[in-house]
C-alpha cells in the first residue's frame, strides 16, 4: 500500500525487551507479550512497524510536524486490518481511535516545538498527534480517493511516486511539503482542509436542519472555508451535497429516513464523544479515593 521495506538490505529485526515497544531503524524494540487481539495481529507490532516507514524513512524536520510518523503510523493499523478483513474491521479500528480525541491543542502549531512541548497534553496536541492524525487520513483518503491519496503518501515517504530499492535514501519532511504534495496531485489548493484540521484545535461542525422537504446543511467552527461535500441517505438512496462556499442543500421530500454522512467519512466535531470524555474523567475521579484508600489499608 505505501511501498517497499526501506532497509531490505539490512534487516527487519525485531528484540523483545522489558518495556511495550520503540521504534528504532531495522529493529523494533517489543516487549508486548505477542498479545492477541479481535483483529488478528497485535497493533503495537506493526505500529512500531510502521515506524520503519514513518519515522526512520522519512523523518519530520521539526517536532511540530511529528504527527507525520505517529498519525500515519497509527493509521496503518485500521488499514492493516481492512487489508486482512475488509471494512468491519477498518471501521472497528478507526472508530476507537476516534473516541480518543481531546482537541485541546492544534495538531502542528506552525512553530518550532520541542518533543516535551508536543507530548504535553496540557500546553500541545499529545496522543492527537496518534488519534486525530489518523482521522484526518482517513477524510483525507476518503475526499481524495485511493489513487491519489496513496501517491501522495508515496511521495512523503520516498521522495518518488516510483520508489525501487536502490533509488530512495532516508529523508526528512514537513507538513508543509505534505500539503504542497496533495495540492499538486490533487489539482487542487488543499490548505483549506489541512487549516482546518491540523492548524486549529476544534473540528468543523456540520450544521444539520430539516427545513419541510429541504435538508440544509452548513459547516460550523472552521478557521477558513471548508468546502468539505457531504454524503447523505436518504431512504436507502445515497447523495452528494456540494459544500462550495460551507453550505448546501438537498430536496428530500417527504423521506423518512435521513441520515448524514453514513460511512462516517468525514472527522467533525460530534458531542456525545465529549459526554463520554466527561463522563470517564468523573469515573475515574470517583473511583481514585476507593483504589487509594485500599492501597493503603494493604499497607
Amino acid at each position: 500500500m505505501i511501498g517497499p521495506y526501506p532497509f531490505g538490505d539490512e534487516k527487519m529485526g525485531v528484540v523483545h525487551t522489558p518495556f511495550l515497544g520503540m521504534e528504532h531503524q531495522t529493529i523494533n524494540a517489543y516487549g508486548n507479550g505477542y498479545a492477541q487481539s479481535i483483529f488478528g495481529y497485535d497493533g503495537l507490532l506493526q505500529h512500531e512497524l510502521a515506524h520503519e516507514w514513518f519515522g526512520n524513512q522519512v523523518t519530520n524536520a521539526n517536532w511540530d510536524d511529528y504527527w507525520l510518523h505517529e498519525g500515519f503510523g497509527t493509521y496503518m493499523q485500521p488499514l492493516y486490518a481492512q487489508y486482512l478483513w475488509g471494512n468491519m474491521a477498518y471501521n472497528a479500528e478507526l472508530y476507537q481511535i476516534r473516541a480518543k480525541i481531546t482537541n485541546k491543542a492544534a495538531v502542528v502549531s506552525g512553530q518550532s516545538q520541542t518533543e516535551e512541548s508536543v507530548y504535553d497534553a496540557e500546553r500541545g496536541p499529545g496522543q492527537d498527534i496518534y488519534n486525530k492524525g489518523a482521522l484526518v487520513l482517513h477524510t483525507l483518503r476518503h475526499y481524495l480517493g485511493d489513487d491519489k491519496f496513496f501517491q501522495a503518501v508515496r511521495e512523503l515517504v520516498y521522495g518518488t511516486a516510483t520508489p525501487q530499492p536502490g533509488n530512495f535514501k532516508p529523508r526528512y519532511s514537513s507538513t508543509q511539503e505534505f500539503i504542497e504534495i496533495v495540492n499538486r496531485i490533487s489539482g487542487q489548493d488543499m490548505h483549506w482542509f489541512f487549516d482546518n484540521y491540523l492548524y486549529q484545535a476544534q473540528l468543523p461542525k456540520l450544521a444539520v436542519n430539516r427545513n419541510g422537504e429541504q435538508l440544509q446543511l452548513r459547516w460550523l467552527q472552521t478557521k477558513s472555508a471548508f468546502p468539505m461535500p457531504v454524503e447523505v441517505m436518504v431512504d436507502g438512496e445515497l447523495h452528494t451535497v456540494a459544500m462550495p462556499t460551507g453550505q448546501g442543500s438537498l430536496n428530500i421530500g417527504a423521506a423518512a429516513r435521513v441520515q448524514v454522512d453514513p460511512q462516517q467519512y468525514i472527522l467533525k466535531d460530534r458531542p456525545h464523544f465529549a459526554i463520554y470524555h466527561a463522563w470517564e474523567k468523573a469515573r475515574r475521579a470517583q473511583a481514585a479515593p476507593a483504589k487509594n484508600k485500599s492501597a493503603k489499608n494493604r499497607h
